[in-house]
Parts: C-alpha cells; structure tokens; sequence
C-alpha cells in the first residue's frame, strides 16, 4: 500500500506491509478496515479512551471507540523494547467484527517473517485487556456484596500498572470480539505479573466475544478476572501456562470450547483450566462460572486438564 489510513503514521515497510501506526491514545471513533499491504502497529501501550469509572464521571475520562474491519492485520513494534498491548479501557469499546473467511489478526512483528517463527515462538507482545465496569470480588480497597452493587469495588488490571476494572454495572459492554485470532503473545513483566492473550477484567454481559482463537501465549490463553461476561466458540492452542483462567467473582458461561496444551516447554503447572479467585474464594461476589460443551487435550508433556 502507498498510504497509511487516517489516524494512523507510517513507520516504513516490513516483510512487504506499509507499517501504520497506531497513536498511543485512540480518541473518539477511530475505524480501521482491511487494507491490502497495510498492518497496523500497535507500539508500546496503546489505551482506548481514558478510564470513566462506574458512572462515566471520573476526573478526565473520555470514552473512545476502536472499530475493525474483517481481515485487518494488527502486529507489534518488535524493534522497540517497551511492552506492546492494547488497552480498551472502562467505558470505551473494541468492536473487533471479522467473519469465518476473513478473520481479525492480532500477532507480533516477528510473525510477518515466517522463517524465524517456530512452534515454540511465543512471548513475542502483550495481547488485547478489555477493562470493564462489572462487579469483581478483589476490591484494591474495602468489600463488595454478593449482588455485586458497591459502587467503589475496583482493582488494577495485572500488568498495566494502572489499568482499572470493576464497578457495579452487570450489563456492562466493553464492545464485541468476533473471528479474531490472537497470536504469540502473553509477555512477563515481572514474576507473576503477566499479561495474557486476551484479558476481561470486570467485564459485563454486554460484551460479546466469540469465535476467538489464542495461540502460543507464554502465559495463560484466556484470563478473566471477575465481571459477567459470557463467551463461545474459543480455541485457545498452546499457551505456556493455562489455557483458560477464572477468578475473582467471574458469574458467567462459556460454551463450545476447545483447548490444547503445550506440547513442548510448557510450565510445570500448565493446565487447561485454572479456576479461583487467588486464596480468597470467599469474596464477594463469589465466583460461579459454568461451562459446557467444552474438549480439553492433555499432551504428554502437560500435566492434567484440571
């Protein structure tokens, strides 16, 4: 392609894409469709609209809004040494919509240089965080309830430093996430401090995400960390620790579900599931997370689905 779309700058050429640039802080409406030759770099941290908090009143939040076309391509900034990932933050929405035929792919810079991938590539960016402003049970502060209504029950989204999640809205939408593959992803930031391939933190039932695949995450596939979301039709391949991870007061369902493990260098306590609320399994909300219709392969060098 010769041009970069609106709202983006171009940062050169790669493996044969025009490389645009997505800006920092995505403000207003910002619509990105497929265009032949083009990738959208995701540089750094990028945040989708500033943090509203539970009733859009927060000191200088801006809700925002990222739409993406059906065979857009998004990769990393492999040059640059910061943590590449993508924010959508409270009150802000990705509505990431591709089809069965074309899906959305987010992946790292390396991936458009198939000769030095591997099966074991895996680490490579941050993944996608969807901030929500449903109830969770980890308040940073205080308690909440078992109906989930304290207005002042929040936490911070682990890796972002101060991403915020949680509020007392159920029917919360953080947008939709439809045929959207997420590759080589989940980069550490410290020890027990990682971001995933795709993160829900406090998201509520109005969000829809389904027809999602996560492959090779160095760490989990999934993690939803409270919130009342529901999801279907995942396949989460390869991720170095679990493939799917619950916690935290999450009340929702997720059917059709097929997961793989790691078959090679996996983490010793690498499962298909991981369901908890970390030691604190009697906080309110309590979790109550179901799931159906769902087929978990073990490998040889995994330890057991559950």
């Amino acid at each position: 392609a010769s041009a970069c779309p609106a709202g983006t700058t171009d940062a050169g050429t790669a493996s044969n894409y025009r490389l645009c640039r997505l800006p920092t802080l995505i403000s207003g409406t910002v619509t990105l469709n497929r265009i032949d030759g083009v990738v959208n770099q995701i540089p750094s941290r990028v945040d989708v609209g500033v943090d509203v908090g539970t009733w859009g009143s927060a000191p200088g939040g801006a809700a925002a809004t990222l739409n993406i076309g059906a065979g857009a391509l998004f990769v990393s900034d492999n040059v640059d040494t910061a943590n590449d990932f993508l924010v959508v933050n409270r009150g802000s929405k990705l509505n990431a919509i591709g089809t069965a035929s074309s899906p959305i792919i987010f992946t790292s810079g390396q991936n458009l240089n198939p000769a030095i991938m591997s099966e074991a590539s895996q680490g490579q960016w941050g993944g996608i965080i969807l901030a929500g402003r449903a109830p969770i049970s980890n308040c940073a502060s205080g308690s909440n309830n078992a109906d989930g209504t304290s207005a002042t029950c929040e936490a911070t989204v682990e890796g972002t430093g101060n991403a915020l999640y949680g509020g007392n809205v159920h029917a919360d939408s953080s947008g939709t996430v439809q045929y959207v593959q997420i590759r080589y992803s989940g980069t550490e930031i410290t020890p027990n401090n990682e971001l995933q391939g795709l993160t829900l933190g406090g998201t509520g039932s109005g969000t829809v995400i389904d027809h999602v695949q996560v492959h090779n995450s160095s760490d989990d596939g999934i993690e939803i960390f409270g919130g009342t979301t529901n999801l279907k039709y995942l396949a989460i391949t390869g991720a170095d620790d679990d493939g799917l991870d619950t916690d935290v007061g999450w009340r929702g369902f997720i059917q059709f579900a097929i997961v793989i493990q790691k078959t090679i260098g996996a983490t010793s306590d690498s499962f298909s599931t991981e369901i908890d609320s970390n030691g604190n399994e009697d906080a309110l909300p309590r979790q109550f997370g179901r799931l159906a219709n769902f087929t978990f392969i073990q490998t040889a060098n995994a330890p057991a689905a559950i």
